[in-house]
């Protein structure tokens, strides 16, 4: 989901997904895999060759490049504009980000800006929120635009193109479009733990929860402390949405299913998962860590930066991360040269007879990474400009490869990324930000609109330089180790093939009536973990666990689960 999930995986694109199922697409991709943040659908990015008929070519050769800035929310403290892909942004398209740094929850930042109407003039939104803002009128509908001014965009959608529509047949927002089929090459089972713990128990085998307790219990015994800092077996956060990453999410990935974020499918009919059997057997599991010490019960009051910041410092043995969590985390533990602290990615089930179908592609990137045009914006179509430059072949390759002769060269016809830049990347976790390969969130391959890892550009080469060759390249020797013990190159050998998938609950718009429920849901969820995961004994633990699932029903859970349920099946329908 990807990102990450982050979440990024995590929650919702538009209904639209309905309507574009009805037009032949049948591609998907998971949001809380590593597969979550990748493509599928046309091996050569060009898609579908008269996507762009009829639009207005005269704007497309003669576009405006006068120098103009927009304002943009972002709650990347480090993204910036100063870079030296964002200056051939601007140099080719005119554009400017003045990027707005947001501090504390983003979701409630996006509410105070409807609230007020002081909103930036590129809104980065999930399917929830958008809908509030094109309710409320503060967001324009953009199919008049990218009929006039986003040849490129139509171009690589393609026949997904209908992907973009809103219910009732607007565009309200642009995101990512899937043209490659399998999951990527840097794809990673989001179980993670330390490689020097596995080392010292000599790399064991690592399929269960239960083998995983016995394994991070063994090494805390015997280093209480790591570099002078407390030792954490277990690490989590629930701030914000990570509540669904922490505490939903390793429920679906311990089953070995697709994630549908909140929810799980019974047959055709949808059930919010917290309150599931592999729920409560998810919670004891905590519980049990939290009994015996090795879990973070700093978690309850912790967000993601400071979960990151707990695995950077090298004492956390496990946790669910995903790589979009544990990416940083394990880049600054590299330039500190901590390699034996990095941590290794894991499949990890209830139980290892399950099979695992975790790994999915779905046909585009979407959920909290949306971007819509304010009514507060001048000029609205140079932002479609912008876009457009971004979805052409020359765009792509800026924004994913990076600038010829520093951070590629073309080899025999090829690109070829350069040794100086994979080395700049190691040595520093922030390579990605100065250089300008990290946006504001779209849920692409990285935070641009990529058309996904393994899609293929005009020339035939790939849209991003991700191959499992390279992959191995930015490996550590310490990792390459680790791999070979388990029979394995990449992190992404260790997942099942990737399927397909018509889409999830978590992309279909939410139904009206069922808002004011997952307010009250999450309340009582929030409420509820501490209590459950802190009980001193199983009797308590089973009471705590009755008064949540008693709070869940006094909620609406039932006409939630009945709400859901419905607009999946006619999504499935069409």
């Amino acid at each position: 989901m990807k990102k990450s999930r982050i979440w990024m995986g995590l929650l919702t694109s538009t209904l639209l997904l309905a309507t574009a199922a009805c037009s032949g697409s049948n591609n998907t991709n998971s949001p809380n895999t590593p597969a979550a943040e990748e493509q599928n659908g046309e091996t050569n990015g060009n898609a579908s060759g008269n996507a762009g008929a009829g639009t207005n070519t005269e704007a497309e050769a003669a576009p405006d490049l006068s120098p103009i800035t927009y304002s943009m929310g972002t709650d990347q403290n480090k993204i910036t504009w100063d870079t030296p892909i964002t200056k051939k942004l601007t140099e080719k398209t005119g554009v400017s980000l003045k990027y707005d740094v947001i501090v504390g929850d983003l979701f409630q930042k996006w509410d105070i800006w409807l609230a007020s109407g002081d909103y930036p003039d590129i809104i980065r939104l999930d399917a929830l929120h958008l809908q509030k803002y094109v309710e409320a009128g503060a967001v324009i509908p953009l199919e008049e635009l990218i009929e006039k001014y986003g040849p490129h965009i139509k171009e690589k959608f393609g026949d997904k193109f209908d992907l973009l529509k809103d219910k009732d047949g607007h565009i309200y927002s642009i995101f990512s479009v899937n043209a490659a089929t399998e999951a990527p090459a840097n794809s990673k089972p989001p179980f993670i733990v330390q490689q020097a713990v596995l080392e010292e128990a000599g790399y064991p085998e690592v399929k269960t929860l239960d083998q995983l307790y016995q394994l991070i219990k063994d090494y805390k015994a015997k280093h209480p402390q790591i570099d002078g800092n407390d030792t954490i077996g277990f690490a989590a956060a629930m701030e914000s949405f990570m509540i669904k990453i922490g505490f939903n999410n390793p429920v679906i990935s311990a089953q070995g299913l697709p994630d549908h974020g909140n929810f799980y499918l019974d047959g055709d009919k949808v059930n919010w998962n917290p309150v599931s059997d592999a729920s409560k057997k998810y919670f004891q599991f905590l519980n049990k860590l939290v009994q015996e010490g090795l879990f973070d019960i700093e978690a309850f009051s912790m967000d993601l930066p400071a979960m990151q910041t707990k695995l950077a410092q090298g004492r956390v043995l496990a946790a669910y991360a995903p790589g979009w969590v544990s990416d940083q985390p394990d880049a600054a533990l590299r330039a500190e040269g901590k390699e034996d602290r990095m941590y290794a990615h894991l499949p990890i089930l209830f139980d290892s007879s399950m099979e695992d179908h975790s790994t999915a592609v779905t046909p585009v990137n979407s959920g909290t990474h949306q971007w819509a045009v304010s009514v507060n914006a001048k000029n609205p179509e140079r932002i479609i400009q912008f876009i457009d430059y971004l979805f052409t072949d020359e765009g792509q390759i800026l924004t994913q490869w990076g600038i010829e002769g520093v951070h590629y060269d073309v080899v025999d016809g090829k690109r070829v990324v350069k040794d100086e830049w994979l080395a700049k990347k190691a040595a520093d976790a922030d390579s990605l930000y100065k250089e300008g390969f990290t946006g504001e969130g779209t849920g692409g391959a990285s935070q641009w609109f990529s058309i996904g890892n393994g899609a293929k550009l005009a020339d035939g080469d790939y849209a991003t330089p991700l191959t499992k060759e390279l992959v191995r390249k930015e490996y550590t020797e310490k990792t390459k180790e680790v791999l070979s013990k388990y029979n394995a190159e990449t992190w992404s050998d260790l997942l099942p093939p990737a399927q397909t998938v018509p889409g999830y609950v978590w992309q279909l718009q939410p139904p009206e009536d069922t808002l004011a429920i997952d307010v009250k849901l999450e309340e009582n969820w929030r409420k509820s973990m501490p209590k459950m995961l802190l009980a001193k004994n199983n009797d308590e633990f089973e009471k705590e666990w009755e008064a949540f699932v008693a709070g869940s029903k006094d909620a609406g859970l039932d006409d939630y689960n009945a709400a859901f349920t419905k607009i999946w099946q006619e999504f499935v329908n069409k």
